[in-house]
């Protein structure tokens, strides 16, 4: 189950990533006034912190998921396995905090290119 707190920390530090970016840019695309978000500027420093952080726990995560299952395996079985529906969940909050986190990783980039910043 550390794994999927993991990801779950890793979704977290992506949107915080992110949002200095992505919700003012939402909020343009969708018509709506988003001259009161302007405080979500603020995080931009840390942008590269949270990135950090999100990075490494989706990597332990990924490494708790993937690579130690295939490590025991060499090794002796466990009896305390985990239930199925505990690791669908984990792999599920997993992928979902990589895919969130490339988002949040190239999407200043990708905005830049599109209004010709």
């Amino acid at each position: 189950m550390r794994e999927a707190v993991s990801g779950v920390v890793g979704t977290v530090a992506s949107i915080l990533a992110a949002s200095c970016c992505v919700v003012p840019s939402l909020f343009v695309v969708f018509g709506v006034s988003a001259g009161s978000l302007s405080f979500l500027s603020a995080l931009e420093p840390y942008r590269w912190l949270f990135l950090g952080i999100a990075y490494i726990s989706v990597g332990y995560s990924l490494y708790r998921l993937y690579l130690k299952r295939l490590l025991r395996k060499a090794e002796v079985e466990c009896a305390c396995e985990e239930l199925k529906w505990t690791q669908r969940l984990s792999r599920g909050i997993t992928w979902f905090a990589l895919v969130l986190l490339v988002f949040a990783t190239f999407y200043p980039y990708v905005l830049e290119k599109v209004y010709g910043g």
